[in-house]
C-alpha cells in the first residue's frame, strides 16, 4: 500500500524525506546528505566496479566500487569471473555498522548519456509501489519531519492502547520488549494478552519500517499466548508489514517461551546508524546539521533578522573541515545575516543578535 503522504524538507547540508500513512503515522524515513555524494552505495543504484579479491570459502568475492567504497557480491558456482575484472552491479543493501554493502551482478551499466534514476528516485518508486505520489515541500524545521526522525531514534514507543515496546538493536539481533504497564484492557487473560500482542505485532512492523532495521528480531509477547493466537500474531505482523514495505519478511509464530522471530532483509542503512555514533550519541555531523536546521528555521521566520548559532566545538570542527561550503550557501539563500561560532556546549544554541 503507497503511503498516504510524502514530506519533504530541503536544508543546507541535508534533505529529509517522511512518508505517512493513512493516519498521518511515519512509516518511512530518508536522510539525503550532501556528505552523500560520492560517499554511499544507495540502494537500487547502479555502479560498475572492480573484482579485488575472491574468496571461495565465502560465497562471493570483494569488490571496489567507481566512488571508493567496497563491498561483498556473493557468487554462485561457476562464475567464471577473475580478479581484477570490472563488472556492473547493482547496490542490493547498503552498509551499516560492521557490515560491508551488498551488490547483485546485472549484465551491464546503463550505456553513457543514459539517464540514471537517483537514489531518492529508487527510493519513492519502491515506496509508492508503481503509484503516484508526489512529495510535499515543507518548511526548514517542520515539526512532522522532526517528530519523525526522533520517534525513528527513540528506544521506547507507546502503543496506542498502552504499554510500550522498547527496540533494542544489537549486533545480533534486534530485540523488542512488551511492557503492559499503564493497559487496563478487560476480559479474560488470554483475549487482553491476544489484544497486546496483535498491537504490538503492528507496531513492530511499522517501526523495523521506520528505522531501517533489518537480520533477525525476537518480540517477547504476552502471555498466555496458545497456538492459534500465536499464529494470528505472526500473521499479523506480516501482513502489517507488508504495507509498509517492499522488502521481504519472514516470521515464526511464538515459541513456548513467547518469543516471535522474524528475519526481515536488509535494505537501507538504519537511520541511527546515519545520525549516532558508535556511542548513540548525534554523530559531529548531525549535530552540526541540526544547528544549521534551527538557524534556518529562525531565519525563515523573521527575515530580517539576524542569528548566529553556536555550535558544540567537535560539530564546528566537522563543518570547517567537511568541504561542503556551508557558509556560502548559507549566505547565498539569507543575505549574510546569519553567523556560526563554536562554543563549549553539547548542543547547538541559536539567538537574536
Amino acid at each position: 500500500m503507497p503511503p498516504s503522504r510524502i514530506l519533504r524538507e530541503k536544508a543546507v547540508g541535508e534533505t529529509r524525506w517522511v512518508a505517512l500513512d493513512a493516519t498521518d503515522r511515519p512509516i518511512a524515513l530518508r536522510l539525503d546528505r550532501w556528505s552523500d555524494q560520492g560517499a554511499r552505495a544507495q540502494l537500487g543504484t547502479i555502479t560498475e566496479c572492480r573484482i579485488r579479491a575472491i574468496h571461495e570459502r565465502q560465497g562471493g568475492a570483494f569488490v571496489e566500487l567507481a566512488y571508493g567504497p567496497e563491498a561483498f557480491l556473493r557468487l554462485a558456482e561457476g562464475h567464471r569471473l577473475t580478479e581484477g575484472q570490472s563488472i556492473a552491479v547493482k547496490i542490493a543493501a547498503e552498509a551499516r555498522r560492521g557490515k560491508l554493502a551488498r551488490v547483485q551482478l546485472i549484465d551491464a551499466a546503463p550505456e553513457k548519456g543514459q539517464a540514471k534514476a537517483s537514489a531518492a528516485d529508487l527510493w519513492l518508486s519502491r515506496l509508492s509501489h508503481g503509484a503516484s505520489v508526489t512529495p510535499e515541500d515543507v518548511p526548514v524545521g517542520d515539526p512532522n519531519i522532526q517528530a519523525a526522525f526522533d520517534e525513528a531514534l527513540s528506544e521506547t514507543v507507546t502503543l496506542h492502547g498502552g504499554g510500550t515496546l522498547r527496540i533494542q538493536p544489537t549486533a545480533a539481533i534486534v530485540a523488542v520488549d512488551l511492557d503492559t504497564s499503564g493497559r487496563s484492557d478487560t476480559g479474560r487473560a488470554a483475549a487482553r494478552a491476544l489484544r497486546i500482542n496483535l498491537e504490538a505485532g503492528r507496531e513492530l512492523a511499522r517501526q523495523l519500517s521506520l528505522r531501517n532495521l533489518g537480520g533477525a528480531a525476537v518480540l517477547d509477547c504476552v502471555s498466555p499466548i496458545n497456538r492459534d493466537a500465536g499464529l494470528k500474531v505472526r500473521d499479523e505482523f506480516l501482513a502489517a508489514f507488508s504495507t509498509v514495505s517492499t522488502r521481504q519478511a519472514k516470521a515464526l509464530a511464538p515459541s513456548p517461551f513467547g518469543l516471535m522471530e522474524a528475519s526481515i532483509a536488509w535494505g537501507e542503512t538504519p537511520i541511527a546508524d546515519r545520525m549516532l555514533d558508535s556511542d548513540g550519541l548525534p554523530s559531529d555531523e548531525t549535530l552540526c546539521l541540526d544547528g544549521l536546521r534551527h538557524l534556518q528555521r529562525e531565519a525563515l521566520a523573521q527575515p530580517m533578522a539576524r542569528f548566529q548559532v553556536n555550535l558544540p566545538e567537535r560539530a564546528h570542527a566537522w563543518m570547517t573541515g567537511c568541504g561542503l561550503d556551508l557558509q556560502p550557501r548559507l549566505d547565498e539563500a539569507f543575505g549574510a545575516r546569519l553567523a556560526i561560532s563554536p562554543h563549549a556546549k553539547p548542543q547547538p544554541e541559536v539567538f537574536q543578535i
